[in-house]
């Protein structure tokens, strides 16, 4: 029986040729808004990934911006550093009422390519050098007024280093595209990673939604309802690191309190208790009934939960002296409670953990 998306991604099989030239493979995966298959382009016989959103994605009640800003980031400064680490697009057509986009294959994302490591820890100099194309693909799409919102390890996509390990993958399909891509430990300090899924991306002029962002990952301007830009990619991205490097998820929004239930006064506790306390700057731009839940008068928390007191030097266990005190001098950098605050992409290039 042939490979086939669910019912709304524009009925796509394998064998099938979409626009009368890319020929469907295999399914690379799928989400709640698309799907994305491996085909073989007919015109000029390369690899390619085709992105099939859902129907409802254009021409529903809201449309996304996903094919504009991949236009826009596809058309820009090529010469650019972050250029080359965000995704980029190829064509794009229509098929069954379904926008297709066409893009660059990858070989899998971050979520995956932790486990070539012991514990699922990326070592601390590959982190190095993922951050510091990450910051350039940041740097590169705020150029341009577009803010990524959702930055996770699924949407952190490892760059295939030769094209010839599709055809291997395809020969033996008991090996992954990522195994192909490095079949020597020697070779993952090459790494290179694309930021990608620009699906729930905005244009800091017009924000797609006002809730945006991984929950636990959330910049606390959003969290408040506040007026957000460019500076919670910066949040979220700090946010993410101590997953990749140690596995260590910063927040729960949880407590024993709440039977284990997500409230975001346990988040913005957490928050407070690392980086607090909260600016009444930003307190006054929050959401009115979310603030005075949570916040009393002279802007303290109220009845704050009991916690063991939450230090970051505890947090990370697999570094030590130096290096450990600049990479978490790096993550207070990027997550300063008022966004104001925050370092530019550009800037924290040059922050000691990156440049050393």
């Amino acid at each position: 029986m042939a490979d086939r998306a669910q019912e709304p991604f524009g009925h796509v099989s394998t064998g099938q040729a979409l626009n009368n030239r890319y020929q469907i493979i295999k399914s690379l995966g799928w989400g709640r808004y698309s799907t994305v298959w491996l085909a073989k382009d007919q015109v000029d016989l390369s690899y390619k990934a085709i992105k099939v959103l859902r129907e409802d994605c254009y021409g529903g009640e809201c449309d996304i911006f996903e094919l504009e800003i991949l236009k826009c980031l596809s058309e820009g400064d090529i010469n650019h550093p972050g250029y080359r680490h965000v995704s980029r697009l190829l064509d794009n057509f229509v098929h069954d009422r379904c926008v297709c986009l066409v893009l660059e294959p990858m070989a899998e994302h971050m979520k995956d390519f932790c486990f070539f490591f012991r514990d699922a820890k990326i070592p601390n100099d590959i982190l190095k050098r993922i951050t510091k194309q990450l910051l350039s693909a940041l740097d590169y799409a705020h150029s341009m007024g577009i803010i990524h919102a959702d930055i996770k390890q699924d949407n952190i996509m490892v760059r295939i280093r030769d094209y010839n390990i599709i055809d291997r993958h395809l020969q033996d399909p008991h090996h992954s595209l990522g195994e192909y891509n490095f079949d020597k430990p020697s070779d993952l300090p090459e790494v290179e990673v694309v930021l990608g899924d620009w699906g729930a991306a905005s244009w800091e002029s017009h924000h797609l939604s006002a809730m945006i962002q991984p929950t636990l990952l959330r910049a606390p301007e959003v969290l408040l309802q506040a007026s957000w830009g460019k500076e919670v990619d910066i949040w979220n991205l700090g946010a993410l690191l101590p997953e990749l490097l140690d596995t260590v998820r910063m927040f729960s929004g949880r407590s024993d309190a709440s039977g284990g239930e997500y409230l975001i006064k346990h988040h913005v506790e957490e928050i407070d208790a690392l980086f607090g306390p909260f600016p009444p700057s930003l307190l006054k731009e929050g959401k009115p009934e979310i603030i005075r839940q949570i916040f009393d008068e002279d802007f303290r928390i109220k009845d704050p939960t009991t916690r063991p007191p939450a230090r970051l030097e505890t947090w990370i266990e697999c570094l030590e002296g130096v290096e450990k005190k600049r990479f978490l001098s790096l993550l207070r950098s990027m997550m300063e409670i008022d966004p104001r605050q925050r370092m530019s992409p550009l800037s924290l290039q040059n922050e000691p953990w990156l440049s050393n």
